[in-house]
């Protein structure tokens, strides 16, 4: 998985195959971290909304799969 890594030191950033919270900064040869990259994308598979969730009642499934843009405040 490519990674973003930002030195300690000089602030650069940089992009790196690597499982480690820390590598060497390719730019001043300092210590560079792991940098926290928050998904955009999220796979939810097709039958994810078809199963019945214990959250809701019986009615209120039922009332949710007529109307999919019903709000729900659970």
């Amino acid at each position: 998985m490519i990674n973003n890594f930002k030195c300690l030191k000089c602030k650069q950033t940089f992009e790196k195959v690597s499982t480690n919270k820390y590598e060497p900064c390719p730019y001043c040869y300092s210590i560079a971290e792991k940098q926290f990259r928050a998904t955009s994308n999220l796979f939810v598979p097709g039958w994810f909304h078809q199963v019945r969730s214990d959250i809701f009642s019986d009615k209120e499934w039922e009332d949710l799969r007529k109307d999919p843009n019903t709000e729900r405040y659970k």
